[in-house]
């Protein structure tokens, strides 16, 4: 055995007895003669002769032999793209030796390579390729890799567990430091350049994304919410963001990928048009176009006019959209029109419920279409109604998008979305007043109604003159919650007692505290009407109202400014704040100035979000700071990411409270808010 095979041998031991390939660190010399003889360095060959151990040669589909190798080479639970940069490691290699012969020979003639540790284990009999083998090496087929014009020889060694690119001499991939190179975050490509590099090229690879399209921007106080629409191509590797840029004066926002972003600092009256970027693994891709010339300055704030809810979409009947969705194929219905919304409407209140799903996902709600949305709306599990209060900006022509999302293709969802009120550009609606939050119902100890519900049997409670809303207030913005069910079955919540409601607010199951955000309009003598619909007779329930603001018919109040949903807080990613929050303990967000959230803004409208609990609470958001606050906002189980539409008042210096309430010390969760609008006096 040569010196060359000892030290393969030797470095095998590294790895747990694996076979591991050529430590060499140049390629043999190549003998006149040919075997297969193939000469191309883009196209891989389409066959390789392998001679066994057993002295036979056999011919072997190229793509099958590598994938039988990877196995051999590399263990299937190492990070994805430092597979992938051995896969092109183990065709590259393989393929070297399909157009240089070396005079191997055997029963049944020549051959390319051994399928021992004097090239590469090749042992279909014995060794199966794992999924993320197979993954490895189907990505990059197309990839070859050139080193200053010459088709480059792949030689690797296991080597030892230090930095990424450490251990590195432009001849060999180590295989261990290129595992750490794959867990900071390098892709497969990146990772062959630190290895065979300089001067690398790699044939096939992946390039710069294109240009993003349909770049339009929308103007605010001193700033601009600039969108788009993905670049046609992606360049073979995922887009990773976006910057977007002003002209003139240079000014940015970027992106992880959301397809939205504000810039500030804009001079108020002056023209700007805006170009968006994308970025990969690779690089930074070509400017788009650029958008229509909007001038920044103060936006007239929209007044409400509350409804009756009117159910405006249902999949399953054939209400607005007929069938159910389908994960990541976005779909636009009309709202102007019906349900009582005119046509000069910018945004509007209402309840999105699920239903049917046949998978876990999220929806979003939005003004317009994405396949591919950035935040979610109304989060949830398979066999499980659910719904979820918002306030949403009307897209061009009076209509909103919504997406299904799912982990994977297949699944389908049915949505529903009842409307209850609008916002307008004129004086013609109602004016908003927050307040922090007050509980006036609680069935259970008697605040406004006492005792639970029954099934079907409407009840009324009294809501001006109590937690400062006043006697000309025509609707409120709330929280219900329901507790203490003895069954399945849902909520109404309106201006008028109905004792069989045909829209929900509120669906449960039972023992499952629930919560969702409302804006409702008051009915006669500053009252609201609460409906339990349980599907049978006998049930109970429990029922809890917190206000959080007033709509007043009178210029006294703020108007509103609807927007694109914008990420602002997720504390998985250190956006707004970082890390888990612990039990009764209060953190603050600032929220003015972010975006175009501008310093005046009084209140806001969004989604509150919970995930990664690790015990069942509640969530509290409010304008003040508090350890132990007396009203919930989400209520949630452990395990079940959950989302509440808010309408919520921003405390001194434009700032927002939330405090996470684990029924023991010890617990922790991630909290993600995503605001709609705000209110502006």
């Amino acid at each position: 055995m040569g010196r060359q095979v000892l030290g393969r041998l030797a470095a095998a031991a590294l790895l747990a007895g694996m076979a591991w390939l050529p430590t060499v660190s140049a390629p043999p010399v190549v003998r006149a003669a040919a075997c297969t003889g193939w000469s191309s360095t883009t196209t891989p060959p389409s066959a390789i002769r392998v001679l066994r151990t057993s002295g036979v040669v056999e011919t072997v589909d190229f793509e099958t032999y590598v994938k039988v190798v990877m196995p051999a080479e590399w263990p299937p639970a190492w990070p994805i793209e430092s597979m992938r940069a051995g896969a092109v490691a183990i065709k590259q290699y393989a393929w070297y030796y399909t157009m240089h012969y070396r005079g191997l020979t055997g029963t049944g003639g020549c051959a390319d390579v051994y399928d021992n540790n004097n090239d590469q284990v090749y042992s279909p009999e014995t060794r199966t390729p794992a999924a993320s083998h197979i993954q490895a090496v189907e990505t990059t087929w197309a990839e070859s890799i050139t080193k200053n014009g010459t088709f480059v020889f792949t030689g690797y060694r296991p080597g030892s567990d230090v930095a990424c690119g450490a251990d590195a001499d432009g001849s060999h991939l180590y295989q261990h430091s290129a595992r750490n190179c794959a867990l900071g975050g390098s892709t497969g490509e990146q990772i062959l350049n630190v290895y065979y590099g300089p001067g690398l090229f790699i044939q096939g690879g992946p390039t710069p994304p294109g240009a993003p399209t349909s770049v339009s921007a929308t103007p605010y106080d001193s700033s601009a919410q600039v969108s788009w629409v993905t670049p046609a191509s992606d360049g073979g590797s995922a887009v990773t963001g976006y910057t977007a840029t002003s002209t003139p004066d240079g000014k940015i926002c970027t992106t992880a990928g959301a397809l939205t972003c504000a810039i500030n600092g804009l001079t108020n009256n002056a023209a700007y048009t805006f170009t968006v970027a994308a970025k990969n693994s690779v690089g930074t891709g070509p400017a788009s176009s650029p958008s229509g010339s909007i001038s920044p300055g103060p936006v007239a704030g929209a007044t409400y006019v509350p409804l009756s809810p009117s159910r405006i979409l249902d999949t399953r009947s054939g209400t607005g959209l007929t069938g159910a969705f389908s994960s990541h194929a976005a779909r636009t219905f009309g709202v102007a029109g019906r349900g009582g919304v005119p046509s000069n409407a910018t945004a509007v209140t209402g309840n999105l419920t699920v239903t049917a799903q046949t998978s876990r996902g999220y929806l979003f709600i939005g003004p317009n279409p994405s396949n591919d949305p950035t935040s979610s709306t109304l989060n949830f599990p398979v066999a499980d109604d659910r719904a979820n209060g918002v306030t949403v900006a009307l897209g061009a022509g009076g209509t909103l998008s919504v997406t299904f999302v799912a982990p994977s293709a297949g699944p389908i969802a049915h949505v529903i979305f009842d409307v209850t009120g609008y916002f307008t550009t004129d004086t013609s609606g109602a004016t908003y007043v927050p307040l922090n939050p007050s509980r006036i119902l609680d069935t259970r100890s008697g605040t406004g109604l006492s005792g639970p519900f029954g099934s079907h049997a409407a009840r009324t409670f009294g809501v001006t003159g109590h937690g400062g809303v006043p006697s000309n207030a025509i609707a409120v913005t709330g929280n219900m919650t329901v507790t203490a069910q003895t069954s399945n079955g849902y909520l109404f919540i309106g201006p008028n007692p109905t004792n069989d409601p045909t829209s929900s607010t509120l669906n449960f199951p039972v023992a499952d505290d629930r919560a969702n955000g409302v804006t409702v309009a008051l009915g006669a003598g500053g009252t609201l009407s609460v409906t339990f619909v349980a599907p049978a007779p006998g049930p109970v329930a429990h029922v809890i109202f917190d206000v959080t603001g007033y709509f007043t018919p009178d210029a006294s109040g703020a108007t509103y400014v609807p927007f694109t949903p914008n990420r602002i807080l997720d504390t998985r990613s250190g956006t707004g704040l970082s890390g888990a929050f612990s039990s009764h303990l209060a953190r603050t967000l600032g929220v003015s100035g972010i975006g175009v959230l501008p310093p005046y803004a009084t209140a806001v409208t969004g989604n509150l979000t919970v995930t990664s609990q690790t015990s069942n609470g509640y969530l509290f958001i409010g304008p003040n700071a508090t350890n132990d606050p007396t009203s919930s906002t989400l209520n949630f189980p452990r395990g079940d990411d959950r989302a509440n539409g808010v309408t919520v008042a921003l405390g001194a210096g434009g700032t927002l409270s939330v405090t996470f309430v684990a029924p023991a010390a010890g617990p922790t969760t991630q909290v993600v808010f995503d605001v709609t609008g705000y209110f502006q006096s």
